[in-house]
């Protein structure tokens, strides 16, 4: 899964990473995709960074496309726009939020091809516009009906109510006050946000010496609509309330608005060399974002950088177990041998995705139980998913986890 996840991320990044002809503001983009600040972490090690990957993918493909105009590079057209159209539909399957991002990139894309074209019949020649239709009944079809398979199926597009905005925007903006005043337990966060607003104000007070290329205007408006748009969205729905507004939800935000500034900066005719005057200021502040990771990690949570999988890899002394625990502590105690390792989150969980796995759980001779994030003591007695189990022997430490021995009674 890693090697995946990370060639995903590392094909996303060279995708983007063509839109920028400066190689300085290529490096700062690589730190800025694989060595993000603490709080935005999500962007490689959640859907977030793979999501994006996807429409980075696509992006290029579809500059790569319209290079391709002669009649022998029709086959190389049908293919790129195939391919396009699957990572597309791909990167909404990762995340719902990617539909927002494909409806701007198509939308974008459209409003430039008729601000240069005449809307007329010559449109229904395009191949564009065919697999722009077929992909959307494909691609909804497959999503609603594998949706409609899955072991649990959330409604993520319900908006908040006026009152509910009001608290997840007061929630956002007290997370942003605490950094600015160094209350966050997270210092160099603090001084890279205090950085990004200096970068932000510079851009914003030279904006007269930035004058976009046509070539890239285009993608420029694209990154800061996206930005912008999910920002909002995100701030509006329920779903962002009910789970107490949480970081990950503005990973986007970050990717679309990192490129849309390294885009201005890239593309900017300058006077006086006033624009790359920042440029160092802007490898500074993406260096401090990344070095405060490490040291939150070492320093402050979880004060070790042991692999997660090494540590929980204690639990393939016990041989053959199943092991029902908080969700946190569920699935990722099977990693390091899932053969051997069988776990699920507790039945009163919201998040159990596979109830086949729950069936090999029991069908386990030895089942454990973790408590931590869970419960405050361990039950003589329990009853999980049906099934009634009970205490069999001592409460013990492994894997970092307080877990106690079950065993079924019917």
């Amino acid at each position: 899964e890693a090697v995946t996840h990370y060639s995903i991320l590392l094909l996303g990044f060279l995708s983007f990473s063509t839109f920028l002809k400066s190689d300085y503001l290529k490096i700062i983009f690589a730190l800025i995709w694989f060595f993000p600040p603490i709080r935005l972490i999500d962007t490689i090690q959640l859907y977030s960074g793979v999501e994006y990957s996807l429409i980075a993918i696509s992006c290029y493909l579809i500059t790569l496309q319209k290079n391709l105009k002669s009649k022998n590079h029709l086959f190389f057209r049908h293919l790129i726009l195939l391919i396009t159209t699957v990572l597309l539909i791909a990167s909404i399957w990762v995340s719902d939020m990617a539909l927002v991002t494909v409806f701007i990139l198509l939308s974008v894309n459209l409003f430039y091809y008729l601000k240069s074209n005449k809307l007329d019949f010559s449109i229904f020649k395009k191949l564009e516009l065919y697999y722009i239709s077929i992909g959307s009944i494909i691609g909804y079809s497959f999503i609603q009906y594998a949706k409609s398979n899955s072991a649990r199926r959330i409604n993520y597009t319900s908006f908040s109510d006026f009152n509910t905005i009001k608290k997840s925007c007061n929630i956002f903006f007290e997370s942003i006050f605490d950094l600015l005043k160094f209350n966050a337990n997270e210092p160099f966060v603090s001084v890279y946000l205090y950085l990004v607003f200096i970068v932000f104000g510079f851009a914003f007070f030279h904006r007269k010496n930035i004058k976009i290329n046509e070539s890239q205007k285009k993608w420029v408006v694209f990154f800061l609509l996206d930005a912008s748009i999910l920002f909002i969205i995100v701030l509006v729905s329920h779903w962002t309330y009910l789970n107490g507004v949480p970081r990950r939800y503005f990973t986007c935000s970050y990717i679309s608005l990192s490129m849309f500034f390294l885009l201005l900066f890239d593309t900017a005719k300058h006077s006086n060399n006033k624009i790359r005057f920042i440029y160092p200021m802007m490898l500074f502040t993406v260096l401090i974002g990344g070095i405060g990771t490490l040291f939150n990690i070492k320093y402050i949570w979880p004060k070790t950088m042991t692999p997660k999988v090494e540590v929980v890899g204690e639990f393939k002394k016990l041989g053959k177990i199943g092991i029902i625990s908080e969700y946190w502590n569920s699935y990722i105690t099977s990693c390091p041998n899932p053969d051997m390792i069988k776990a699920t989150p507790h039945d009163t969980s919201w998040a159990v995705k596979n109830y086949a796995i729950v069936d090999e759980v029991f069908e386990q001779e030895n089942i454990y139980v973790i408590k931590d994030m869970w419960l405050k003591q361990f039950p003589d007695t329990m009853k999980e998913f049906g099934r009634v189990l009970t205490k069999d022997g001592a409460e013990f430490r492994i894997g970092d986890c307080d877990v106690c021995k079950y065993k079924q009674t019917n």
